[in-house]
Parts: C-alpha cells; sequence; structure tokens
C-alpha cells in the first residue's frame, strides 16, 4: 500500500472459477477416444500408463458443458477472503447495494461464481441463518447484448473478421501442422505403440484438454498428462496462446479495440470515487466474466505485450514470452484496480491540512503489477492514470460497423 495512503474504492474483473469443458472440448475428447481405443483394443486388449487406464471412461460429459465445479467455487470465495485480509478497512463495510456493486454475464458459471465471491466477501455479516448470510445484488444482461463483459459477441466487424474468419488464425494453424507438432504427435504415438498415421494432430489436441481438465479438476497430472515430456507441453501450450493471441489478444487491433467500454466503466467508477463525499463513494465493482473479457482489457493497458508478434515460425524465441495463457488467464483469473486516497505532506513530512492526492494500483491475480503507461511503476498518480485512459474515443457502434470500410481488406498481420 502506497505510503500515507488508504484505499477508498475497487473495481475488480474476474474470469469465472474452473468449469467442467465445454461442449467441443468434450467432443474432442471422445473422437481422439474412439480412435485410441479402437487402436489399443484391436492390437493389446488394455494399456496402462502412470494412471492412465485404456480402455479410458471419459468423465466429462456433454450435459456438463462449461458448467462451474465445486472447485471454481472454492476460487471465488477464497479470492474474496485474500481480498479482505488486503483491505480491511475498505470491504468490512455492511453491504448496501448502492456501496457494492455486482455485475455478471447471462451465463451460470458467472452468476455462480459472483455467488461464491460475494459469499465470501460478506460471510457471517448477513441476517439470514445461522452463518450470517448476506442476500446481494447481482445484475446482468442478456448473453446476447452485453456490450460491457461480452463484447466479442455483439461487434459484427470482429465476428465476420476474426471468429468467423479463415485466415484470421493462419498462425495457429500454421504451427498446428508444423513440424513441432508433428515431432509431439510422433513421440506419443511412439510411447502408446501406434503405427505412423494412425493419430492426427487434433487427437493430440484432445489428449491435451483432458491433461488441462483432469489437472484443473481432480488435480491428477498422473492420467493424460502422463503420455506428453515437459517439453511436448511447452509446445501445447505455444498452439494454445496461439489461438488467443490471434483470436482475442495483440493479433488484430480489433480484438481489443473492442474492450473499451470495459476500460470505459472502471475510469468512469475510479473518477466518481474521487468526487465523492466519503458517505458517497462506492466502496467496490465487482465484474464476473470471462478469458475473453480479461485479454482484450490487458492489451488495451498494454500488459504482457511482447516485442515480437507471437507467430509459427518464432516457437524458439518465445520462450521467456509475456503472453502466457494459463498464467495470465487462469480460470478465476482476476485484475483490479484499487484508488487510494493519499495525505499531501509539507516538506517537514506534516500533513497540510485539507490537501488530498489519489493514487492508483493495479493487482493482476492477486499481484502487484506496473502500467507499460506509468512509466512501469506499480504507484501511479491519478492524475497519470487519466492521462493514460481517459477520454480514449469509444464509440463500439462506430468500431464494429462493417459497412464503414467494406472495401478494406482483412489484414493477417505478422
Amino acid at each position: 500500500m502506497p505510503k500515507h495512503c488508504e484505499p477508498v474504492h475497487i473495481s475488480m474483473v474476474l474470469r469465472h472459477g474452473t468449469r467442467y469443458p465445454s461442449l467441443n472440448d468434450v467432443k474432442k475428447i471422445d473422437k481422439m477416444l474412439k480412435v485410441v481405443e479402437e487402436a489399443v483394443t484391436s492390437s493389446m486388449g488394455a494399456m496402462q500408463i502412470g494412471e492412465l487406464r485404456l480402455p479410458w471412461k471419459n468423465l466429462f460429459t456433454q450435459t456438463n458443458d462449461k458448467l462451474l465445479t465445486t472447485v471454481g467455487e472454492r476460487e471465488m470465495f477464497d479470492i474474496a477472503k485474500e481480498l479482505l485480509r488486503r483491505f480491511p478497512n475498505l470491504l468490512l463495510h455492511p453491504y448496501e447495494p448502492q456501496k457494492f456493486d455486482f455485475i455478471c454475464t447471462g451465463t451460470t458459471r458467472a452468476s455462480q461464481s459472483a455467488m461464491a465471491f460475494a459469499y465470501g466477501l460478506f460471510e457471517g455479516r448477513g441476517g439470514l441463518g445461522t452463518n450470517g448470510f448476506q442476500p446481494v445484488a447481482i445484475l446482468s444482461k442478456s448473453i446476447d447484448n452485453d456490450p460491457l463483459l461480452r463484447f466479442f459477441d455483439v461487434c459484427p466487424k470482429y465476428l465476420t473478421r476474426v471468429k468467423d474468419n479463415t485466415t484470421a488464425l493462419l498462425e495457429f494453424k500454421m504451427f498446428k501442422h508444423g513440424k513441432e507438432m508433428r515431432n509431439v504427435l510422433q513421440k506419443v504415438s511412439n510411447k502408446l505403440k501406434f503405427k505412423s498415421g494412425m493419430l492426427e494432430e487434433e487427437h493430440i489436441v484432445g489428449m491435451y484438454t483432458a491433461c488441462m481438465f483432469e489437472v484443473a479438476i481432480y488435480d491428477r497430472e498422473n492420467t493424460w498428462c502422463e503420455l506428453f515430456e515437459e517439453e511436448d507441453l511447452l509446445v501445447l501450450d505455444y498452439l494454445s496462446d496461439l489461438k488467443q493471441y490471434w483470436k482475442r489478444g495483440y493479433g488484430h487491433p480489433i480484438n481489443y479495440q473492442i474492450g473499451c467500454p470495459l476500460l470505459e466503466r472502471i475510469v468512469t467508477s475510479l473518477k466518481n470515487a474521487t468526487e465523492s463525499s466519503p458517505e458517497e463513494t462506492m466502496h467496490g465493482a465487482f465484474m464476473f466474466a470471462h478469458g475473453e473479457t480479461l485479454q482484450p482489457l490487458y492489451a488495451l493497458l498494454d500488459l504482457f505485450k511482447d516485442a515480437e508478434k507471437l507467430r509459427a515460425d518464432n516457437f524458439p524465441q518465445q520462450h521467456e514470452r509475456k503472453y502466457r495463457v494459463s498464467r495470465i488467464t487462469p480460470f478465476g483469473a482476476n485484475i483490479a484496480f484499487v484508488l487510494y486516497k493519499c495525505s499531501v505532506k509539507d516538506n517537514g513530512s506534516k500533513t497540510v491540512e485539507g490537501m488530498q492526492s489519489f493514487m492508483v494500483q493495479v493487482f493482476v491475480n492477486e499481484e502487484l503489477t506496473a502500467l507499460p503507461c506509468c512509466k512501469n511503476q506499480t504507484e501511479c498518480s491519478f492524475d497519470m492514470f487519466l492521462q493514460c485512459f481517459d477520454n480514449r474515443a469509444c464509440n463500439l457502434s462506430s468500431m464494429c460497423n462493417v459497412e464503414r470500410d467494406t472495401s478494406e481488406m482483412f489484414p493477417v498481420e505478422s
């Protein structure tokens, strides 16, 4: 905490907690299992590698499509408790709807995450039941019309030029079928004693998906992860990062430009807190959304930006890259903007009555993080913060209007 300062407001954006795999991910795993198990049963009947026993019963079902897990509930509860520990004077106030703002996207995983977080924040301080439950208001918009937290679903230009554009993810596709992935494919085939050509890159992705969710939900590294060496996982991590970089991150400017309403909302919340009396200041604004929400926001703040773009041909040079999705937007990822009111001292270090200033700190995944725009300092004067991020042009309708520039060919940047 900055010297001679006290926190007066926090604005926070959180990704939901750990969830079950998506319908598409479950289908990838099932497709992979069909090929693997047919090969195993036809040749040797059964196989065991570590705790991976083939044939394998897939615990991930299509009916649990992206539902929040109990692990995810606990993550959000614990994040709230950590915030309370760090900022007790700010967050131990009794709940009032006008002092604590909770917003989530119209998905069950986001709304349950918001509830678990709110329960952790106000546990024992409400008036209901033996545990002092505190009901809170959690607002959301339709999943099809949420320009604040699901801007990626409501922008025609983004949808046509990136999400549905076959060339927008060219670097990802090139790497997926490149030499590094072919090497992983060969090593896994050898480990399974499969003939060349029995497995394809898509099956390796299915195994990697199963590996990641086994770790995230069941804390098991000895099933599907047993098929990969450490260097294989580095290749697969890079494949995942390439997809997100070009679909949600720095790859194409429209990816992150459409996140400006969210940054604008955060800046406005901080400004309002500097202009309000202590009795009127909102203590906290908490927004629960998705990894696709956080990545564009990071890019607008110039966070985790590498000197070179992530490409299919520069994997060896990117081992120390900043843009690692597993680190910056894991389940439960979050970014918090904390506003402090600070006393102004004279040359004799005495408090000057009636004089005050404001400071901003940013925490990413609960770690204090320097903003590039604030001279890479972890303490940013509010005036400098506003110079960086206030009054940016943010007209989502104009930005997303495809008809305004139909003559412009979409560039595949490199």
